[in-house]
């Protein structure tokens, strides 16, 4: 195993790791906990270890019910398998969100599409690509998810060279660990479909860690810690010397500045994406690329029909390369998802 390949597998351990620290103090809450919508008081919890269903707003996060408890690694075949999904309110907390290039740490149910604009490839058969992508997300409970992907691809040619356009598919599934107030980790594991339109043969693999820390309760209000590691394992016809296997991991910081109902713009949240992909194989064994991704994301609050504008949220944001070898100049990301 080279330096890199051992970084990245140490990083998914430790990853794990401090994601089954977080979810193993139990303490009771003070008895001025707050209130549901209906009134009762919400269950005693330890600030390391409370309930967390996924902190977006959504249609159970305003139902009144009692929140589930937490779950753990100690408990991973106990609790959860079965039990009803559903999401907490993220008033007064950072909301766990799915952003643009960290993996997701949390169970959604979800319609999303996305469309992202790569700006000028570093090339000469290639000047700018289209990709729109749309998937559904079901969470079967509170351990375990599923997404089916379709994707649609535009390359426009440079000069003489033809434009090229053609679709693919993707399978994930994800894995709740862990799933508390403060912190949520899943496994995460995916095939992506190769798109022969566009000289692509290979099918790829992936599998990887995501989690998400809640660092209000260091006194940074409503602020969010995300990180993710995925490797990448490709598999068919390739040209000699062409990369086989990769490792993708990022580190976001986002910090939320509305309530969660403000109309138009609930839970405006800012963030910072830093991603990095490193070959592990190939000509190319060890280069990195590191890009910045500046977001924002939110939802339409209450616009006048329940939950209406809380489930519907909006996404924006622009990758920026910071090493080499860039591959084009910029990424443009748009992004609507719809929750149920």
């Amino acid at each position: 195993m080279n330096g890199v390949s051992r970084w990245a597998a140490y990083g998914a351990f430790l990853l794990l790791l401090v994601g089954s620290g977080r979810g193993s103090a139990q303490a009771p809450m003070p008895a001025s906990a707050p209130l549901t919508d209906a009134g009762g008081p919400l269950p005693e919890v330890s600030p390391f270890d409370g309930p967390l269903a996924n902190m977006q707003a959504g249609p159970a996060s305003h139902g009144g019910e009692k929140e589930p408890p937490p779950l753990t690694l100690s408990n991973f075949f106990s609790a959860g398998w079965g039990q009803e999904f559903t999401r907490r309110s993220s008033e007064d907390r950072a909301p766990d969100l799915a952003l643009l290039r960290v993996q997701t740490n949390f169970m959604e149910r979800e319609v999303r599409i996305n469309y992202a604009y790569t700006n000028d490839f570093h090339n000469a058969k290639q000047s700018n690509l289209n990709n729109f992508d749309y998937f559904i997300a079901y969470a079967f409970d509170r351990r375990f998810m599923v997404e089916v992907f379709g994707n649609e691809q535009w390359i426009d040619g440079r000069g003489k060279n033809p434009d090229e356009g053609g679709p693919t598919a993707r399978f994930v599934g994800r894995v709740q660990l862990i799933s508390t107030a403060d912190s949520s980790y899943t496994f995460n594991f995916q095939t992506i479909a190769p798109d022969p339109s566009l000289g692509q043969h290979q099918t790829t693999l992936s599998y990887g860690l995501a989690g998400f820390e809640d660092l209000t309760r260091l006194g940074l209000h409503r602020v969010g810690l995300y990180y993710s590691v995925l490797f990448d394992s490709l598999d068919g016809p390739h040209a000699v010397g062409a990369t086989q296997d990769d490792v993708q991991y990022d580190i976001t910081i986002a910090k939320t500045l509305t309530r969660p109902d403000t109309p138009l713009i609930g839970n405006l949240t800012l963030f910072l994406e830093t991603f990095a992909q490193t070959n592990l194989d190939g000509e190319h064994k060890d280069s990195t690329l590191v890009t910045l991704t500046p977001g924002i994301r939110f939802n339409l609050g209450k616009l006048g029909w329940p939950n209406f504008g809380l489930d519907n949220w909006l996404m924006g944001g622009a990758d920026i390369p910071l090493s080499g070898p860039k591959p084009w100049n910029a990424i443009y990301r748009f992004t609507y998802i719809k929750n149920f």
